[in-house]
């Protein structure tokens, strides 16, 4: 069995000890035994100690490994024991490495590691292909390599999962989305992919949209004049008399489709509204919205601050976020809609009913075209489907936000805010 470390060292101080009275009885001079045994004893040491430090900085190689005991045999093989650990750990962290950049390189975006300077680390080949990065580049500064002010707010925004478009740095006639994901305490990995293609589609997709609606104003504007006309004949036989008043109202629902439509694709087609912006008074737009309505609706104007914007689309936001609580709410359901100062240097429209409300899992898909909630209560009442979509447009183009906060059984608030102007 082998001896334990602490009996070895407890031998070896023994051994030390009767060295010494055995010096002292011999020669009668303990003081001068004592001395030379210790002093004995601190040689022995520092011997082990260069030993141990010779082999410490020749790398602490397995096959050099000084000859010892006790203490000493425990610390070497301690010293050999987290090398190893840490080897192995090296080995494990280079082949995460290594299968990490084999991923990224086949990535079919540009992807580009950033450390916490916002330097860049690492690239793939796609960065050169669209942003024009190369591997001569790493330790320079993403922003001095792109110049975007897009792509510096991005940066300093440090918002994990943001994106941004821009037009690639090497050929202007490529879309490019950015987008920043975090890796670590201090790295982040910047994504960027080639959405031209995907552009040209929304773009014939929006074309399209606009020449169809365009095309099917003008016949059904000829079969509206002339169910109308049917309508009013007093000699319509009564058999008639329904179909007749349903195909109306439904051509009469396919011109608002496409009213809006044409609204949606003027307003996706004009991004810069400096030209016709005015200064809008909120109170007198409410009034001569809520005025031609069926259903009695409750004012409250909090503050006469104006905002600045295209009247005729804030006049179309207000009517269409009103229309939208008629609609969504059962007759009769109480209606507030509310001008006021938000704080934070905002201006805020609230249109707030008290209906049965809108379950979370809708909140989300509420501004997308043709999306119901509640799709039976709306076909009732006339709604395309179109005019969320229609105040989120509005919205964006004057840097308003539209927030939606709804509980079922308690009623929904349609919130707009907006900007100051100085």
């Amino acid at each position: 069995m082998k001896p334990s470390i602490l009996s070895i060292e407890k031998w070896r101080i023994a051994i030390v000890i009767f060295v010494m009275l055995i010096g002292s009885l011999l020669t009668d001079a303990w003081l001068i035994s004592i001395a030379l045994s210790l002093f004995g004893y601190i040689v022995w040491m520092y011997y082990k100690v260069y030993q141990f430090y010779t082999w410490i900085i020749n790398g602490t190689s397995q096959n050099n490994v000084p000859d010892s005991d006790g203490i000493w045999d425990k610390i070497n093989y301690k010293v050999l024991q987290d090398k190893n650990k840490s080897s192995d750990r090296k080995k494990r962290m280079n082949a995460l490495l290594k299968r990490s950049q084999s991923i990224l390189k086949g990535f079919p975006y540009a992807a580009i590691v950033l450390n916490q300077n916002n330097e860049v680390d690492w690239s793939n080949s796609k960065s050169s292909v669209l942003l024009n990065i190369v591997k001569n580049d790493r330790g320079q500064r993403i922003n001095n390599l792109i110049r975007s002010p897009k792509l510096y707010k991005l940066l300093s925004a440090n918002e994990d999962g943001s994106e941004i478009e821009i037009e690639s740095p090497k050929d202007s006639s490529i879309q490019l989305v950015l987008k920043i994901i975090a890796i670590g305490v201090d790295s982040k990995l910047l994504i960027a992919r080639d959405i031209t293609q995907r552009n040209k589609t929304l773009e014939m997709r929006k074309s399209f949209i606009s020449n169809a609606s365009h095309e099917l104003r003008t016949p059904l504007t000829v079969i509206s004049g002339y169910l109308e006309m049917i309508k009013e004949d007093k000699n319509l036989p009564k058999s008639l008399s329904s179909p007749i008043d349903t195909s109306y109202e439904q051509t009469e629902r396919m011109q608002n489709i496409i009213e809006d439509l044409l609204t949606l694709s003027r307003l996706e087609s004009t991004d810069d509204i400096q030209d016709i912006s005015t200064s809008i008074n909120m109170e007198k737009v409410i009034n001569h919205v809520c005025q031609d309505l069926n259903q009695a609706v409750t004012i409250e104007i909090n503050t006469d601050e104006v905002i600045v914007g295209v009247e005729t689309e804030i006049i179309s936001l207000c009517t269409n976020l009103i229309q939208n609580a008629i609609f969504y709410t059962p007759k009769g359901t109480k209606i507030i809609v509310r001008w006021h100062a938000d704080g934070s240097n905002k201006l805020c429209l609230d249109v707030q009913d008290f209906g049965k409300g809108i379950p979370n899992k809708h909140l989300a898909h509420l501004t997308e075209r043709f999306y119901r909630a509640d799709k039976g209560r709306s076909k009732e009442q006339g709604g395309t489907g179109l005019g969320l979509a229609i105040v989120s447009h509005i919205a964006q183009r004057h840097n308003a936000v539209l927030t939606i906060d709804s509980k079922v059984g308690s009623g929904s608030i349609f919130k707009v805010c907006f900007l100051v102007s100085n």
